[in-house]
């Protein structure tokens, strides 16, 4: 849009990052490998993606809550992958 600056150039840009995450599908991290985690794990990754990114494209009124779901997905992802508390 306006270039890049001296601070973008130490940062991730937003489409990269999606692009890492998405990568974490072929090979899971932790216990999402298989199973039920692993399926929560890739939905749980899709939707918030798909949340955080309509966020993105919508006005004010409407983001927080896009962005509240979105990141409430992302950690259902983590913990999908997580150890058990004893772990």
């Amino acid at each position: 849009m306006y270039g890049t600056t001296w601070k973008d150039l130490g940062r991730t840009q937003p489409h990269v990052s999606w692009q890492m995450l998405r990568s974490l599908r072929h090979r899971p991290p932790g216990r999402a490998r298989s199973g039920d985690r692993r399926e929560t794990f890739d939905a749980a990754l899709e939707q918030s993606e798909q949340l955080l990114t309509a966020a993105s494209m919508v006005g004010v009124q409407a983001r927080p809550l896009l962005v509240f779901y979105g990141l409430a997905q992302a950690g259902r992802a983590i913990a999908a992958a997580a150890a058990d508390a004893h772990g």
